[in-house]
């Protein structure tokens, strides 16, 4: 049996699950879950974080349990002691997102260059008025920390607006993509060549708190900032000041250290901050994408080719 934790999933999608997998699909939280339902429970559907969290208490009540698979990219949520004692697979839906992120931030980067706030103010008080110019990103440097599939498809749009794409990972290795990489030991020498940086690093011991005074004092003065990472990636208290004294220019933010963003917190009212709910992934497409991953590991899985599984995690 399949047990989905999210409401996200359509009718329509758990249709095609139950006839691509001809297993029964239990849409429901666990700890909603009779007794015969957790006993029947092999496949776990679910983001396992936030509003869907799923945590150690809960795997204990599922004894058959074989494998999880996470609907986003991160995984670093799940209870991983359990998962390892119990050697439980886990897949996650990585590299779904490369899409509607790499728009986003297209989106983003085109929303500071064109003035779109600023020209909306003047629509507003229906004025006629050449007091805003607007900027060009041709020939413009991004600098994206993070040279994976999300990576290599926002610099692949980027180039086609003629921009300069230089990255950040950890072994320096170069995507196509890619003008030039660095090394993330070599953040310092990267940020003052960009006049877009675009941070969509996982959360990891290395990557916490990455980007503060520091790194932001090495950046271009009006620099435009995106995160469509980990909020936690940055210290927020850090990337505010720098905002207010305009050290940077605007942030497109879709991750926050803590979400929902609290009601008050300054990110909200700022004019030069663009502020979305950790929705840069979500489309209608995002939850076909992936399901069909899923359908395409079951697949393998019954066949016992755990080697063709794409997307597997192991915990350290």
């Amino acid at each position: 049996m399949i047990v989905c934790t999210t409401s996200d999933i359509s009718n329509e999608i758990i249709k095609k699950v139950i006839e691509e997998t001809g297993c029964k699909v239990v849409q429901k939280k666990i700890q909603m879950l009779k007794s015969s339902e957790k006993y029947e429970t092999k496949y776990l559907l679910t983001y396992g974080n936030f509003d869907d969290e799923v945590n150690a208490e809960e795997l204990e009540q599922l004894p058959n349990l074989k494998w999880i698979h996470v609907l986003s990219s991160g995984t670093e949520q799940l209870p991983q002691s359990v998962i390892k004692d119990r050697d439980i697979l886990v897949t996650s839906s990585k590299g779904i997102h490369a899409i509607p992120i790499s728009e986003y931030v297209l989106g983003a980067i085109l929303h500071f260059a064109k003035r779109i706030t600023e020209f909306r103010k003047l629509q507003d008080q229906m004025s006629w008025s050449y007091t805003q110019e607007m900027f060009e990103v041709y020939g413009k440097t991004l600098g994206i920390l993070g040279t994976g599939s999300i990576g290599s498809d926002i610099a692949e749009k980027a180039k086609v607006f003629g921009m300069n794409v230089i990255g950040v990972n950890r072994s320096g290795r170069r995507p196509a993509e890619f003008d030039q990489v660095y090394k993330i030991d070599q953040l310092k020498e990267m940020v003052p060549l960009c006049d877009y940086i675009c941070c969509i690093l996982p959360s990891t011991k290395e990557t916490i708190h990455l980007i503060g005074q520091e790194i932001i004092s090495l950046m271009k003065d009006q620099v435009i900032f995106i995160n469509v990472g980990r909020g936690d990636l940055v210290i927020e208290e850090d990337l505010l000041k720098a905002l207010k004294a305009g050290k940077i220019g605007g942030a497109a933010l879709d991750v926050f250290k803590e979400e929902p963003l609290k009601t008050g917190h300054p990110f909200w009212s700022m004019e030069n901050v663009l502020v979305t709910p950790h929705a840069s992934a979500r489309t209608k497409m995002y939850m076909n994408r992936a399901i069909n991953l899923f359908l395409d590991n079951y697949k393998c899985y019954q066949k016992r080719q755990l080697d063709n599984m794409v997307n597997k995690v192991t915990f350290n």
